[in-house]
């Protein structure tokens, strides 16, 4: 007999090519039996969810779970499984100086799963601008804690921001590139320069050029900005370093943010086909009124006319295989540790904002999280969806 038996669910797996109505057996906090007719396996405990969409746990790859650490850090339990994520990706708050405190006060009290990007930054993003010089890079150190913490270590990040150009410039995102390779984890590159974009921008030709380096499996965040740095253009221009990237097999995330993203950009990429391979928030402290939660991010992307079984993947089975971690999780099939969250897909009248991109999207459908089974146990979760903010419109270019 199971433990747990959720029936009468909408099954949705993209990673196995499931959708189908069905139930799902938990035992001993691994997924026992997925199935679609009867018999319906004996369980101490049934969970009736008519009308509801069962998935594997959403897993948001690029988020800063680092309350008490750093400045824009947020509770990871906050983040995570309140709002229906059963792991996140730090992306790049802790580098080699400080990765041990921000593992052992962020990552291991955490119930959520806690990966982490390694920043190329010696302090990390405890201040900013992180990197202007090679005297804020520490490559030997940075080996031996990539060595040190494999454990939870799935990748190395870097922001491509302006002060990196004027410093250590193109060689500091080959040396990023470098170190990632050597140890066999993909690179995570960060675009966008929040200032106004200027003509023939230096910030355009410097991220052009870091993108030549990135291959597949790297990370592309925040491909989605309008900012200088933005492969994207408002009048419909697309980088060719973009479309290789992306065909190379580059990692492209959306990663929201407050100020790197607009709805503008993400329409002119869905019409070309550059679908964000993962969905993302860049929760922090200063947009969580603007991202909100993965899943009102995630709501975004399916009203502005991704499918949901596309939305669904670059939540679950996508991350995963970014992270390395497709054995563990991403998937329901069973003997994979029972990660899985109930959505609810509600219909009516929804208003969506992009941060300080000034836009707003009327929708007609809002995803929202009902519950999160973290290794079998349950626990609620929601998506704390509210209208946005009225930020003011900033033309950026």
């Amino acid at each position: 007999m199971a433990d747990i038996v959720l029936q009468n669910a909408r099954i949705l797996d993209p990673g196995q090519g499931r959708d189908a109505p069905g139930w799902l057996a938990i035992s001993d906090g691994q997924i026992s039996e997925v199935g679609e007719t009867e018999p319906v396996p004996e369980a101490a405990q049934v969970f009736d969810l008519q009308g509801k969409i069962l998935c594997p746990g959403l897993i948001d790859i690029h988020c800063h779970p680092a309350a008490g650490f750093a400045h824009l850090g947020l509770p990871a339990d906050e983040i995570g499984l309140s709002t229906g994520n059963t792991a996140l990706g730090d992306a790049g708050t802790a580098g080699a100086a400080n990765f041990e405190a921000f593992r052992a006060l962020c990552v291991e009290p955490a119930a959520t799963d806690v990966l982490c990007f390694l920043n190329l930054a010696n302090s990390g993003l405890v201040f900013l601008p992180e990197i202007w010089s090679w005297r804020n890079i520490d490559l030997e150190a940075s080996r031996r804690v990539l060595d040190q913490h494999r454990d939870v270590i799935r990748g190395v990040k870097l922001r491509a921001v302006e002060e990196l150009a004027e410093g250590p410039g193109l060689a500091g995102v080959e040396a990023a590139k470098k170190l990632a390779t050597d140890a066999g984890l993909p690179l995570m590159l960060h675009l966008g320069q929040t200032r106004p974009r200027l003509p023939d921008d230096p910030m355009d030709d410097f991220t052009r050029a870091a993108m030549e380096l990135l291959a597949e499996g790297d990370i592309l965040s925040h491909y989605l900005t309008w900012e200088p740095g933005g492969p994207i253009l408002k009048d419909g221009t697309v980088y060719p370093e973009l479309e290789a990237a992306a065909q190379g097999g580059v990692v492209l995330d959306s990663s929201h943010g407050l100020n790197h993203f607009s709805f503008t950009v993400a329409r002119l990429a869905l019409e070309r086909g550059l679908l964000p391979t993962v969905i993302s928030t860049d929760m922090c402290t200063v947009n969580i009124l603007a991202a909100q939660s993965l899943a009102v991010t995630m709501s975004k992307f399916l009203n502005l006319g991704m499918a949901l079984e596309s939305v669904i993947a670059a939540v679950t089975c996508n991350p995963a295989r970014a992270l390395g971690e497709a054995d563990r999780r991403g998937s329901l099939r069973p003997g994979m540790p029972a990660d899985i969250t109930m959505l609810e897909l509600l219909e009516g009248s929804f208003e969506f904002g992009d941060g300080t991109g000034g836009e707003r999207l009327r929708g007609e459908r809002l995803i929202e999280p009902r519950m999160v089974f973290k290794e079998g146990k349950a626990r609620p979760a929601w998506s704390g969806y509210h209208p946005p903010p009225a930020y003011e419109p900033v033309d950026r270019g």
